[in-house]
């Protein structure tokens, strides 16, 4: 007997063994994990990149909803998950660029326990306040809370949230004082907004919509890097104070340890979803910017959010157990 082809004999067999297993993949349903409730444009969002990375993949690829925890059961699920493609999370900066500085100890990490694949999407924030108040834009607005510090009451909906750390950072940027109010979600606090029992509230923009084409509020200015597409007259704070921005953005990652090759498949069927122009135009529709990139692309964009949120919840010495 011929060892030498004996041992060449398995090996063969044994890389080919391998080769076809990496050739099913994906041989099965595929989940996306959304730490959000069902509705909305998240939800749009979610369920159509979904399809589109299925149809691409040949396979099915379920969006499914595990809200709740500040997006912390959704990141410790996939976090634990087998890196094997079949688990993907739609992940925020909540997740990964605020929550690690937020809790004095966090069940995951995120540089270890997730890969990023790709950037999908942003929301930025507009600033929003009750008709008779007495300045039309941002210029009079920022006079006007200079000149009464913490009279102006802005609502938000929750202590950590991004638009509370976006209050902040506009605090830190213009000198002026708001008292940020909090409610346990965005339908109390546009309610008694509506209503003028507090003046100002910090937002995405979906929901404002029908109010401010009603001229019952008035947009002042927006939170992201340009002008927002619904209203070209509404200057975006960086024109003022370059740099600032503060959004909600959306990104896919898998659990750490997930093939290379895997990763940049899922990366390709993402890159055809972000640039499909009808999905533009429906999630634009929605407040919502279809962005795209590498892997590399959205882990240095993770580490600069985080640097970024992490100073200002420092200074605000936000910390949750």
């Amino acid at each position: 007997m011929n060892t030498g082809k004996t041992l060449f004999a398995v090996l063969a067999l044994s890389l080919y063994a391998g080769l076809l297993h990496a050739q099913a993949w994906p041989s099965r349903t595929i989940r996306l994990i959304v730490p959000f409730e069902a509705g909305g444009p998240t939800d749009t969002l979610a369920r159509g990149v979904s399809a589109k990375i299925g149809e691409g993949l040949g396979t099915t690829v379920v969006a499914e909803n595990r809200a709740g925890a500040a997006t912390l059961i959704a990141a410790e699920l996939v976090a634990k998950a087998a890196p094997d493609g079949y688990t993907l999370f739609l992940t925020t900066a909540t997740a990964v660029s605020i929550n690690p500085h937020m809790y004095k100890k966090l069940s995951y990490n995120p540089e270890k326990d997730f890969v990023p694949v790709g950037k999908l999407a942003s929301i930025p924030y507009g600033v929003f306040a009750h008709a008779a108040v007495p300045f039309g834009n941002l210029a009079d607005m920022l006079t006007y809370a200079k000149a009464n510090p913490g009279k102006l009451n802005v609502a938000l909906s929750g202590a950590g949230a991004p638009p509370h750390l976006a209050l902040q950072m506009l605090e830190n940027s213009s000198g002026a004082r708001f008292t940020a109010v909090q409610y346990k979600g965005n339908t109390p606090a546009l309610t008694d907004l509506l209503g003028g029992r507090i003046e100002m509230m910090l937002s995405a923009p979906l929901i404002m919509f029908p109010h401010v084409k009603s001229g019952k509020l008035k947009v002042v200015a927006v939170t992201s890097q340009q002008r927002f597409a619904q209203w070209p007259d509404t200057p975006a704070l960086a024109e003022i104070y370059p740099g600032f921005e503060a959004q909600t953005w959306f990104g896919i990652m898998a659990p750490g340890g997930t093939s290379r090759d895997i990763v940049m498949r899922l990366n390709a069927e993402m890159q055809k979803f972000v640039k499909d122009v009808p999905t533009r135009e429906k999630l634009a529709a929605q407040a919502m910017v279809l962005e795209g990139g590498t892997p590399e692309q959205l882990a240095a964009f993770i580490k600069e959010e985080s640097e970024r949120w992490g100073k200002i919840i420092r200074q605000m010495g936000l910390t949750l157990e």
